[in-house]
């Protein structure tokens, strides 16, 4: 069933911190004309900084609704060198944050994070809290688990929303996502959690010893209310989906949800993708699924609408399920950039 809801506007960069006088209140006489020089020369190095970096946000996020970014130079270069080249692009970023005064200690560094174009990494994690809340039953009292929890994008507004009662698990395959997320996210009820998944990812975990397809989540049966994947079943193969959904649909309660993210194909998004309207394009078509890039599978994968409520439905989820189409493939609305389906355990 297709969902319409009121499209979400991007949020903006968050404006940098105020400048501080000296709390102690000693700048006077020759003393405040050197700490007037400080303020002066402070600001004046701070404007530059934040058009710089605002500058080098702004062209990163441009980059990443370029189909050509995507589908042409991003699998053209070895895995290493994208994953060394994020770092050193936005390391720069990170610096002038911190000369700013823009970074907040409790948030991860820019050229740490490996999950999508964030700008503003807290404001993100609320946003997608707020859809999750609005297209599935999640509540404060609700049991939690973020499949592929990344480096804490969506776990990051876990402490301020959960009750005593509830409770967040997150597992993913990058170690260094989570024990950023061990050492930084702490609820007050000691009731978030992170799991490293031993699994292999050509893309993200090459080094993994588990193939996704063998994997089993380390969790009870009926454990959780509502499962999320934001991003992750885009870069997984069929036969690893069809074992994840299996896993999900074995830890849901019973009328459970599962909150997953998808580029789908269907009439509408392969016409306007085929029209080089969207910031994805994927030019494999392999029956149930299609990719950027044959090199690099995992990069990005897309799949046919009916291959997916068949997986769903052999594993006892609603058929069909709530799908909340994004503008990945040029839409003009959508809920989000990649298409959302809700589907329910019967």
């Amino acid at each position: 069933m297709t969902k319409q809801i009121k499209p979400r506007r991007p949020g903006g960069i968050a404006p940098a911190a105020e400048t501080r006088s000296d709390p102690t209140g000693a700048d006077h006489g020759q003393g405040d004309t050197v700490g007037t020089q400080r303020r002066h020369l402070a600001a004046t190095m701070k404007q530059p900084l934040l058009q710089s970096v605002s500058g080098i946000e702004r062209l990163r996020m441009w980059l990443l609704r370029q189909a050509w970014f995507h589908s042409v130079l991003l699998p053209a270069l070895p895995r290493q060198l994208r994953w060394i080249l994020r770092k050193m692009y936005l390391a720069p970023v990170d610096l002038a944050d911190r000369l700013i005064g823009r970074h907040h200690p409790g948030l991860p560094p820019k050229a740490q994070i490996f999950t999508g174009g964030v700008v503003d990494f807290a404001a993100s994690g609320k946003g997608t809290l707020e859809i999750i809340c609005s297209i599935t039953d999640v509540n404060p009292s609700s049991h939690i688990l973020d499949v592929g929890c990344g480096i804490g994008r969506f776990a990051v507004a876990m402490p301020d929303f959960l009750d005593a009662n509830g409770a967040y698990e997150g597992f993913d395959i990058v170690p260094e996502g989570i024990e950023w997320c061990k050492q930084h996210i702490v609820g007050p009820h000691d009731n978030i959690h992170f799991t490293l998944a031993d699994v292999y990812n050509k893309e993200y975990n090459p080094k993994g010893s588990k193939q996704p397809a063998d994997y089993q989540f380390p969790y009870e049966d009926e454990t959780f209310d509502v499962v999320a994947l934001l991003s992750v079943f885009t870069h997984m193969l069929p036969i690893d989906v069809n074992r994840y959904v299996g896993e999900i649909a074995r830890v849901l309660k019973k009328n459970g949800q599962i909150c997953a993210s998808y580029y789908i194909i269907m009439p509408e998004s392969l016409q306007l993708m085929t029209s080089g309207r969207g910031f994805m394009h994927f030019k494999h078509n392999l029956g149930s699924h299609w990719l950027q890039s044959k090199s690099v599978p995992e990069l990005a994968v897309a799949y046919d609408e009916r291959y997916l409520r068949g997986i769903y439905s052999k594993h006892g989820l609603s058929d069909p399920p709530d799908i909340y189409f994004g503008w990945w493939c040029g839409r003009s609305t959508g809920l989000d950039g990649q298409d959302l389906v809700v589907a329910t355990k019967l």
